[in-house]
């Protein structure tokens, strides 16, 4: 696939990062062993022997199959063991009565083999077993809801049992049983995320992790926003997970905001067949079709492809609206041997959305005398109302094993965005409060930008400390483009509108932004017989040039973030951990004062408790923090649409809690709770000092259970059930208006028969009207959907 790209500059661009990975590959065959790994040693801690295997086939580079069931319960001791397969996994299954056997495809199988004397007069045979589970990895696809491992909280795959930060992971299969159709809708059951924050709109997913924003990451990379309308809207068609680290994570990723990290993980070849085709009808004329394919590309399987694509014709809950979008994200992987493999991923997309309606602020939430506004009305215009956006990337992952204790990880990606925005918005109710008084918003922008990493990892030991050391640098370079107008628009009735009157579009002004970023991050992941503590230290070096309305800013900043966390892993799977944290983004003046750069900082403190009973699956998660935001410029600094003043200082004090189970093999089910106390505690607005800041609940919580039937009557059938409650959240600075709580019902029917599935989803069944942002937009109404999908 080809990335249309004009810039001379960019395609220069593009040679050097060719340059940079065929530098990356040479010394491959030198960095080779001359007698293979047979001599080399791969050192396992003590553990369960489910985690023991995971681990031993990461560092082997092979795929391992299990069932679950065969390995419940079972210890397994620290121990050196060779990095041949054949011989390490041996020595790890012999002393459970097991055995491994090479697969056709290139991989291991575990099987029962012939118990040792003593294990033997204890357990006696194990019976055959036909259902196998793929050896997790923190890339890798989930079985079920509850994820193993994850590398988004620092950047090593890590169990998340033993990772001292609050992690959630969301899997393929919830992503599809609950007919998730944007990353927001995949966080509706995640322990404190508040979605929809600024209403339902198909092109974007605003939320919230404990009171702020996060940072957005595809694969690792930050996902730069072009404009201040525009943004990026990945397609969950092309997700393995949706990862989200809650707070700072700075030291991890460079700039972002205090709230966490949203780390999209894309789908990745296999060497296993994938073949999925899928077709979806639903409310509002949906028309759908998906494709997933993949598999080996020749016998050894050094080749493998992954190809995902989407195509839908659909309408919006708002009367003429639309929900278009095209979607292509083909990727391919080279693993010339077991030390070293190459994978490119690109993705394309094409939207042509209809924004969702903009009222007049507080105009849901106030009582009127003329009634209701129905949430399907239109305050726009059908032949302005445009949300037109087309997004490309294309980049690669290099991973290269230079012996049993070092490897070399390079990564980059060139991404490309452009947005052309237009929208008639009610800017006021006039004295008969229904007839609403209106502007005219135009927005085009451009942006590129071009990301690399390159990192060396090391696994050591000292003592009774094994260590796995990460040193790395990275670069970000972005330029982006905006255009942006405003004007009167002809008024419009609210309750009786006649669309149709003449418009005129605004003339706009243009902005220009360059941005420089240089990082240099190490850590250090530190493990004894019970003990993890993870230490991260990176310092980043910025410059950006600004220039707006002909007035031009120049900025070099640079910062240093940090992380640490400590983790006791007690006796029958409890792991109390505690964390400190800190985050910093360089914020641009408001359009309308042209204040200077500032920086924004924040900084969490973080206490809880995991509890992963022996032998599951299943992970609980309680969490605590205190998590503060301060910035640096103290003046009259206003929001993008200079409206509303922003706190110097915000803090957040929470408690949370998360439970993802695996309740047998039948029962899967997801809760949550978030207790969240957030307050202004500077502002030059006094008004708002001692007040929630906007886009916070005090109180949510969710439920999902989801059942697969038993019995040949039942059989192949599956029923899920969530609810979701969210507190009332203000929709003004001074608190004087909030928008209130409200309760969603979400339902979900499932049959497998043989190659097909099939699939009714129901969000808010009950259709329960709700509004967010400053009392001036809808949340989703009722939508069905019913899914096809055949593999073969």
């Amino acid at each position: 696939m080809r990335v249309p790209i004009r810039s001379r500059r960019l395609q220069a661009r593009q040679g050097v990062l060719a340059l940079c990975l065929g530098l990356a590959l040479c010394g491959q065959a030198a960095a080779q062993p001359a007698d293979g790994m047979a001599r080399e040693r791969i050192e396992l801690p003590a553990g369960t022997l489910e985690d023991a295997l995971n681990a031993f086939a990461r560092r082997a580079g092979i795929t391992l199959s299990f069932d679950p069931a065969l390995v419940r319960g079972r210890a397994s001791a620290a121990r050196s063991v060779a990095s041949a397969p054949a011989e390490g996994l041996a020595a790890l299954l012999a002393p459970h009565g097991l055995q491994a056997q090479r697969s056709e495809a290139g991989g291991y199988l575990v099987r029962p083999g012939t118990p040792q004397p003593a294990q033997q007069a204890q357990e006696g045979q194990l019976a055959p077993v036909t259902v196998e589970a793929e050896a997790e990895r923190a890339e890798g696809p989930v079985n079920g809801y509850a994820a193993r491992r994850s590398a988004t909280a620092n950047r090593i795959d890590t169990a998340l049992a033993e990772t001292p930060r609050a992690v959630s992971v969301v899997s393929r299969a919830q992503i599809e049983d609950q007919g998730a159709q944007t990353v927001g809708q995949s966080l509706r059951y995640t322990a404190g995320v508040l979605t929809e924050v600024a209403g339902y709109d198909p092109s974007t997913s605003a939320i919230t992790v404990r009171g702020f924003s996060p940072a957005e990451l595809l694969d690792g990379f930050r996902l730069f926003a072009s404009g201040d309308y525009a943004g990026w809207q990945v397609e969950p068609q092309g997700l393995e997970r949706v990862e989200l680290l809650k707070g700072p994570g700075s030291a991890l990723y460079g700039q972002g905001a205090p709230g966490g990290v949203l780390n999209l993980v894309s789908k990745r070849p296999t060497a296993d067949a994938v073949r999925e085709v899928g077709l979806t009808l639903g409310s509002h004329a949906r028309r759908q079709g998906s494709v997933d394919l993949g598999g080996a590309i020749d016998e050894d399987g050094r080749w493998t492809y992954r190809l995902n694509g989407l195509l839908r014709d659909s309408g919006g809950q708002t009367d003429f609206s639309r929900d278009d979008r095209q979607f292509l994200a083909p990727a391919l992987r080279w693993k010339p041997s077991a030390d070293t493999s190459l994978t490119l991923l690109a993705d394309i997309t094409r939207d042509r959305v209809t924004p969702k309606s903009w009222w007049p602020d507080y105009a849901l939430v106030v009582p009127n005398p003329h009634g209701r506004i129905p949430p399907s009305r239109s305050i726009g215009e059908p032949a302005i109302d445009r949300y037109d956006r087309d997004t490309a990337s294309l980049g690669y992952l290099l991973e290269h094993r230079i012996d049993a204790r070092w490897s070399f990880h390079q990564k980059a990606r060139l991404s490309h965005s452009a947005l052309d925005y237009a929208q008639v918005r009610g800017t006021g109710f006039a004295a008969d409060r229904r007839t609403v008084e209106r502007s005219t918003l135009l927005s085009r922008s451009r942006g590129r930008a071009i990301a690399f990493d390159n990192s060396i990892e090391g696994r050591l030991r000292h003592g009774d400390w094994s260590h796995v050391l990460q040193f790395g640098a990275d670069q970000q370079y972005f330029r982006g483009s905006d255009e942006f107008g405003a004007v009167a628009a002809p008024s419009i009735d609210a309750f009786s509108p006649v669309y149709g009157a003449p418009v005129d579009l605004p003339r706009t002004s243009a902005k220009t932004r360059r941005l420089r970023i240089n990082g240099f991050y190490v850590q250090d992941q530190m493990r004894s017989e019970r003990w993890t503590l993870d230490l991260a230290l990176r310092h980043d070096r910025g410059s950006s040039r600004y220039d707006d309305y002909n007035t031009t800013q120049l900025s070099t900043r640079s910062h240093t973030s940090y992380n640490v966390g400590v983790l006791y892993r007690g006796a029958g799977g409890w792991s109390p951990y505690l964390n400190q944290s800190s985050s910093f983004m360089p914020v641009l003046g408001a359009d309308f004062n042209a204040a200077p750069l500032r920086i924004d900082t924040g900084r969490q403190f973080e206490l809880g408790l995991k509890y992963q009973p022996p032998g599951t699956r299943s992970l609980y998660t309680v969490s605590a923090f205190e998590l503060t935001r301060r910035s640096s410029f103290t003046g009259d600094q206003r929001n993008y649409l200079g409206l509303e003043i922003v706190p110097a200082v915000v803090r957040a004090r929470g408690l949370e809690f998360e439970a993802r189970l695996a309740l047998g093999a039948r029962l899967r089910a997801l809760a949550s709770y978030t207790w969240l106390d957030a307050r202004v505690l500077e502002s030059i607005d006094t008004a708002q000092v001692g007040k929630r800041p906007r886009q916070s609940a005090r109180h949510s919580a969710s439920l999902w259970l989801d059942y697969r039937f038993a019995g040949e009557a039942l059989a192949g059938w599956s029923l899920g059930a969530g609810v979701r409650y969210v507190g009332r959240v203000p929709a003004r600075a001074d608190n004087a208006f909030h928008n209130p709580a409200y309760t969603l019902v979400d339902v979900a029917l499932r049959h497998d028969r043989g190659p097909w599935s099939y699939s009714l989803n129901a969000t808010n069944l009950f259709d329960r009207t709700y509004v967010s942002n400053l009392g001036q937009a809808f949340g989703q109404r009722r939508t069905l959907q019913a899914r096809a999908v055949y593999r073969w």
